[in-house]
């Protein structure tokens, strides 16, 4: 009996720390996937067609996993802060290794003699797994960059930047943002978007019937142009010049530079082409994300931000794999609040669909609509005040859309024939 209690209360007791592993664990996802880029870029690895099945295999398990609103109490935050740094690093060292590769192909060199110290450590002859390089398999490492790399620049870095009372981490998260030229976000978002979400000052905000190409270039240069008015006025207060050395944008600014012309030297203009494009695939992945996240919604400027003012999403591998990015309603509401505390919010409005499927349905407008349009429609019925609904009707009319200017006309002969509505 006492032997079989034993072999209970150990069993149990291992049940117990697994658990409690895998709580922390599922959120090292993006750690993996930056994980395996980087394994990909040093041994030469692309997926061809495979790509498809590993797409399609991860909007298998969006759906497959479902919906939680379950929280754990964390009481070791602290791993979570190391991943973040860690994802970092990984990040830098993939960019490292792309710039190889870049350096490698068009020019034949070495750089930094990384190939000869990679070998000197595993065994792995990076020259010869790059020796054959085509086209298409550059074109497969700028995208992989741009979206892995991207990830460590937006999502995590975004996450440090809003620890704003550790100067490490927001200056991390501005180091981080230098091989994609996104510094400027960590200085934007924060008194930019979170001040004007869901209004028209907000760049980060999709109108209704934009599609999310003509959304990519009316709000990408906005962002640099919000960025640049946020450290304008905070030179102004502090009696500087906007041209003060103490503007923060200048110093990304410089080192995005200063990157761009190093890329430049060592792989040669076509290398800085391909550099290039992986960083605008970064710009484009962020908008991809925030295209799904704040679309449509409106909000009387300066009036509170409230739990309906951004699209909530409940998909438990979403939650793990985007960093907790998908309860985007509770970030908004408290920007302080680290990822792994985020809640989903009651009363707030939801995605039809996890955010890989919204990702994907976004890059397709018509499709895009199809899905959105009944969500708008619920929006303006179930949440939005009887001000933020005026706007909406505007811009219901404005969309091109024909199941929301219909909406748009009903309201306005409700208001014009009140007996008859």
């Amino acid at each position: 009996m006492l032997f079989s209690y034993g072999l209970e209360g150990n069993a149990m007791g291992l049940t117990a720390r697994l658990t409690s592993s895998f709580h922390y664990l599922k959120f090292f996802f993006p750690l993996f996937l930056v994980s395996l880029s980087l394994y990909s870029l040093v041994h030469g690895l692309t997926p061809g067609w495979h790509l498809l099945w590993v797409i399609g295999g991860l909007v298998l398990l969006e759906f497959a996993l479902g919906e939680t609103e379950y929280n754990h109490d964390y009481q070791r935050p602290a791993v979570f802060v190391a991943m973040m740094y860690a994802y970092i690093l990984l990040t830098l060292m993939l960019y490292l290794v792309f710039l190889w590769v870049l350096a490698f192909h068009f020019r034949g060199t070495d750089l930094l003699g990384l190939a000869d110290a990679v070998y000197a450590l595993t065994h792995t002859d990076m020259t010869e797994a790059h020796q054959g390089n085509s086209v298409a398999s550059l074109l497969f490492y700028t995208l992989m960059v741009g979206t892995v790399g991207g990830a460590g620049a937006i999502g995590l870095g975004h996450e440090l930047s809003h620890r704003t009372r550790e100067p490490l981490a927001t200056f991390i998260a501005r180091v981080a943002g230098i091989p994609a030229a996104f510094t400027y976000y960590a200085i934007e978002h924060g008194p930019g978007h979170h001040i004007t979400v869901a209004t028209d000052d907000d760049s980060s905000t999709a109108l209704r019937g934009e599609s999310l190409y003509r959304y990519f270039l009316r709000t990408m240069p906005r962002d640099y142009r919000m960025a640049w008015d946020i450290e304008t006025d905070r030179m102004r207060r502090l009696g500087l010049s906007k041209f003060s050395w103490k503007n923060r944008l200048l110093h990304g600014w410089a080192a995005e530079a200063a990157l761009f012309l190093a890329v430049t030297w060592v792989s040669g203009f076509m290398g800085l082409l391909f550099f290039s494009l992986a960083a605008l695939w970064t710009h484009f992945a962020y908008k991809l994300a925030t295209y799904g996240q704040h679309y449509g919604i409106t909000r009387v400027p300066g009036s509170e931000v409230k739990p309906h003012h951004a699209w909530d999403c409940a998909n438990r591998f979403d939650f793990w794999l985007l960093a907790g990015g998908s309860r985007h309603t509770h970030h908004h509401l408290d920007g302080s609040v680290e990822f792994w505390n985020l809640e989903n919010i009651p009363n707030a409005p939801r995605l039809r669909f996890g955010y890989l499927v919204t990702i994907l349905a976004g890059t397709i407008p018509p499709l895009w609509y199809k899905l959105s349009t009944p969500q708008l429609i619920e929006w303006d019925e179930k949440w939005a005040t009887p001000e933020e609904r005026e706007l909406a009707d505007r811009a219901n009319a404005k969309s091109g859309i024909p199941a929301l200017e219909a909406r748009s006309r009903q309201d306005d002969a409700a208001i014009l024939y009140p007996e008859s509505a």
